[in-house]
């Protein structure tokens, strides 16, 4: 059995039910009130990044208890600091993986495999995506290349069979796609 300190556990609590009670009836509210009135949280509580990992661990057993997902584990938050969310290639993968934890991520599938067989296999979705945010996904396509060091985005391409233009577009998509997903797992396992 662990021992928990008194003030990780209010700390925690606290903090759980500040985010998560449902009025001045609920039972949360109350649990709030009576925490509250022991621990007598200071007004400039700063929240999750306060907490120490005991604390954190409290919160979490909250969240199991009330079958509540710990926003504070999910990739959304993990990579809140870290990607532009408005930058449309990453906004595509918080769409799809955001409220994934770190241990139910798809983007794990990423160490064995790419964008087209994982998210989006059909050309027609991949060239409308290029057209739609062309400057992002060569942007991608060129930290990429620098990544692997490679001179030309044609490099990053080879072995991949292109026969027209739409041909090129979807492979640099697949490209700077997987090159981000799996930018994203390093930062996240990390």
């Amino acid at each position: 059995m662990q021992t928990i300190e008194r003030l990780s556990y209010c700390e925690g609590t606290y903090l759980f039910w500040v985010e998560n009670h449902t009025g001045q009836n609920s039972k949360g509210y109350q649990t709030l009130s009576r925490v509250s009135n022991h621990y007598q949280p200071s007004p400039c509580h700063k929240g999750w990044e306060s907490l120490d990992e005991t604390a954190r661990d409290v919160f979490r057993a909250w969240c199991a208890k009330e079958s509540i997902s710990c926003e504070y584990d999910s990739i959304r938050y993990l990579l809140s600091d870290t990607y532009n969310a408005e930058d449309s290639c990453v906004a595509y993968f918080l769409d799809a993986y955001g409220n994934d934890t770190l241990e139910t991520t798809g983007l794990i599938n990423y160490d064995r495999s790419d964008f087209v067989n994982l998210d989006m296999c059909y050309t027609r979705d991949l060239i409308e995506f290029y057209n739609r945010n062309e400057v992002e996904i060569l942007a991608w396509v060129d930290l990429a290349c620098e990544a692997y060091e490679y001179t030309t985005r044609l490099q990053l391409l080879e072995g991949e069979t292109i026969e027209t233009p739409d041909d090129f577009a979807a492979c640099l998509v697949n490209a700077g796609m997987t090159y981000l997903a799996r930018d994203i797992l390093s930062t996240v396992q990390s």
